[in-house]
């Protein structure tokens, strides 16, 4: 099998941190559209034709598991739809576990290496390639509600500035001042006065950002699609529900984690900057808070889901409950992101009219690129010039496999900002793959110390077990090192030095 979309990565050297990044600071500013957006293309009958309307909600820092969580109908029960009812990806993973380069990767398909979006403080990408562009001009009203990508939107960012962010979106939306706050917080809007949210309960950024998903949906003419973004923050720390979710007793049941890699004893297989991290000073990680935050991300998926059949597009509408990055809550003595093992995001699809409330579980690795060339086949918008591809066929069960060898995964700065911490998490690139003769799933992640990580997915889901240079392994490990070194051969970027870290 050929293999699809090598992408290589475009970065120099490794970072000394997160703050000092150069980005293409010679790009020119993104132009504004010259002329109106076309109409949706006419049927054949001669009229026009409303293509499928697409919302997504978009939680923060949440890790799939625990599923739990999402699966009780008496604690979240929208949510317990879209998990019990609905289509299941098991194995979704983002290209980078850090907020802003996998939200950038959402928008518009591309890898952070490509994008320039490689960390968090860093200069947008450029705004005329992202799904607001390409769904946009195929005639869909395009929404964005909620938390952007972190510090491309805040205070220090002018009044023009965000124009140009906004400028293929009719509505955009997103925090600006104090951005990923609950309370305390400036909305920009397109077109409009910011307006400032302070420490009232109807301030709370997930309530606003469902009151103004709905007055879009409301507003929007009957005979345009709808491309919706909502955007929360409800996963992030400090986990902060809505008022009315506040010790709410549909938590009171919830478990301590556990779990095998949960402050794990053994770390002499895993790299060194694990086996620096002692074990955490706690016997679980209280899940309370997190459970609040789901009944507030259920709340708002609730709310916005009753407003789509009040507007008689909920059975025509692709619906998707993800995240940007999974939360590590004590594996491998971690609480946090970043790592490897964060990769992994819950994915959960509804689209009534087409899957007909048929509960299915996709187990084919798909990643948060896919997205943008998925809906631009659904909005017959042609193919974008992305890293991902279409997983429509898994979608609609045309197909159960895609035509790829691998997923990549990246994270493009090192923790050196701690150069005497030997728990400092060093950067790294690696692939995730079912190698063509099995169906075993496999990861391997090469560190820009040049240690590594090996895992048998298939049979160690939780990665307890590093395989890299164990004997019986080698035929693997040369496959995925081939798979991991195509990346660097097919560049079309120009970079002198990629990171490899081969």
């Amino acid at each position: 099998m050929q293999l699809t979309r090598l992408l290589s990565i475009a970065l120099g050297a490794t970072l000394a941190g997160v703050s000092a990044v150069p980005v293409r600071a010679n790009e020119p500013p993104v132009p504004t559209p010259a002329e109106p957006r076309p109409l949706a293309p006419a049927s054949a009958e001669g009229g026009n034709t409303r293509r499928p309307d697409i919302v997504v909600f978009y939680l923060d820092d949440f890790s799939p598991l625990p599923r739990s969580l999402w699966t009780d109908a008496e604690r979240t029960p929208h949510l317990a739809r879209f998990v019990n009812r609905g289509l299941g990806f098991q194995n979704a993973i983002v290209s980078t576990p850090l907020c802003g380069p996998s939200r950038a990767g959402q928008l518009t398909g591309r890898y952070g290496h490509h994008t320039g979006v490689i960390a968090n403080d860093v200069e947008p990408y450029r705004a005329d390639n992202d799904v607001a562009e390409k769904l946009g001009r195929a005639g869909y009203h395009t929404v964005y509600v909620g938390k952007h990508i972190n510090r491309l939107a805040d205070a220090r960012r002018t009044r023009a500035q965000m124009d140009r962010l906004a400028t293929w979106w009719d509505a955009f939306d997103v925090m600006w001042e104090n951005q990923g706050r609950f309370y305390d917080w400036t909305q920009y809007r397109k077109d409009e006065d910011s307006v400032y949210y302070g420490d009232k309960p109807g301030d709370h950024s997930s309530r606003v950002a469902a009151d103004r998903a709905i007055e879009h949906i409301e507003n929007t003419p009957e005979d345009e699609p709808l491309f919706l973004f909502i955007s929360l923050v409800d996963g992030h720390i400090p986990m902060t529900p809505m008022q009315r979710h506040v010790d709410d007793p549909r938590c009171d049941d919830v478990k301590p984690l556990t779990g095998p890699a949960f402050n794990e004893d053994d770390v002499s297989d895993k790299p060194s900057h694990i086996q620096a991290t002692p074990q955490l000073p706690i016997e679980s990680y209280d899940l309370t808070s997190r459970c609040e935050q789901s009944l507030t991300a259920d709340w708002v998926v609730g709310k916005v889901v009753r407003a789509l059949r009040d507007a008689g597009r909920f059975d025509d509408t692709l619906q998707i409950v993800t995240a940007d990055n999974g939360w590590l809550m004590g594996d491998h003595r971690i609480v946090g992101k970043t790592y490897p093992y964060a990769t992994p995001v819950p994915l959960y699809v509804r689209w009534p009219s087409e899957l007909k409330n048929r509960p299915r579980t996709v187990v084919e690795p798909v990643t948060n690129l896919d997205w943008l060339p998925t809906f631009c086949e659904v909005a017959d918008c042609g193919v974008p010039n992305a890293d991902g591809m279409s997983i429509l066929p898994l979608i609609t069960g045309e197909a159960d496999r895609l035509d790829r060898d691998f997923l990549f995964v990246e994270l493009l700065y090192d923790n050196a900002r701690y150069p005497d911490d030997p728990r400092a998490r060093p950067g790294y690139t690696g692939v995730e793959t079912t190698l063509g003769y099995s169906d075993t799933r496999w990861a391997f992640t090469r560190y820009s110390n040049g240690e590594a990580e090996l895992y048998n997915l298939s049979e160690d889901p939780h990665r307890l077990e590093n395989l890299y240079d164990r004997k019986g392994y080698g035929k693997v490990t040369r496959e995925l090192k081939r798979m991991h070194r195509s990346v660097k051969r097919a560049d079309d970027v120009g970079w002198e030095e990629t990171p490899v870290f081969d």
